[in-house]
């Protein structure tokens, strides 16, 4: 089984996303994530993008769903949405199958 991945890009608005970080770090590792990369000034050069650009990888697509799904990151979600603008998660498989 391929490892399941969140691409995340945003852009932070107020020093507050901080407490964000701070309760998202624990979450991740409880649900099975960790982050791959993370970038605090990437250059989008197509399309629209965050300053901030992260990968997180899942033991599973499956699991990067749920995670996302979940009550507890729905919960979170609501500090990065109140201290962030132009985020794009998008969810995707690491296998390679083309």
């Amino acid at each position: 089984m391929s490892k399941g991945f969140w691409l995340v890009t945003t852009t932070v608005t107020n020093p507050a996303f901080a407490e964000y970080v701070e309760a998202f770090q624990p979450w991740i590792a409880s649900v099975g994530g960790s982050v791959f990369a993370k970038d605090l000034d990437s250059k989008t050069v197509e399309g629209k993008g965050g300053k901030l650009s992260v990968i997180i990888e899942f033991p599973s697509k499956q699991a990067a769903i749920d995670a996302y799904n979940s009550a507890k990151y729905k919960e979170l979600s609501k500090l990065r949405w109140a201290n962030s603008i132009d985020t794009n998660i998008t969810i995707m498989d690491g296998g390679v199958t083309h």
